[in-house]
């Protein structure tokens, strides 16, 4: 399914139940994480573009319930050990213990009803998506400080 998606011209920022053009809201489904690196260095969207189609996304209720589960489920995982056989990537269980209170605080913040900004959701996304980063086992990089960038920019 795909949403209906515009931006108002009054706080140039994209809502739900507009009408951005079909191509807009293919392009922002089709090239998401694409979409995701551009928000988290700030790039603006120009109204009606599917950028600003991702940017009203980013921030929607389902997406945010879709990361916090990300999040919540990799504290899981890595507390269970994992499992034996799986088609998905291993948890880097050190850096996810470290950061669980951090991890919390940010799915608390995602679950809440105040607004969040897209450009920490779309930090957020990348944390999850990125294989080679810091959630997962062979992974690089900064949790914690990924996170509370991320937080911050919330």
């Amino acid at each position: 399914m795909i949403d209906n998606w515009t931006m108002p011209a009054a706080t140039g920022h994209p809502t739900v139940g507009g009408h951005a053009p079909l191509a807009a809201r293919l392009t922002a489904r089709l090239r998401a994480a694409k979409f995701d690196r551009l928000i988290a260095v700030g790039v603006s969207a120009p109204e009606g573009s599917a950028l600003a189609v991702h940017y009203a996304r980013l921030t929607s209720a389902r997406e945010r319930a879709a990361v916090a589960r990300s999040l919540r489920n990799a504290v899981r995982d890595a507390r269970s050990g994992g499992l034996l056989m799986s088609s998905r990537i291993p948890m880097h269980v050190p850096n996810i213990s470290a950061a669980e209170e951090l991890i919390d605080t940010v799915a608390r913040r995602l679950e809440s009803p105040q607004p969040v900004g897209a450009r920490g959701m779309a930090r957020l996304r990348e944390l999850v998506a990125d294989g080679s980063g810091p959630l997962y086992r062979f992974g690089r990089g900064d949790l914690t400080g990924r996170l509370g960038a991320a937080l911050a920019e919330l």
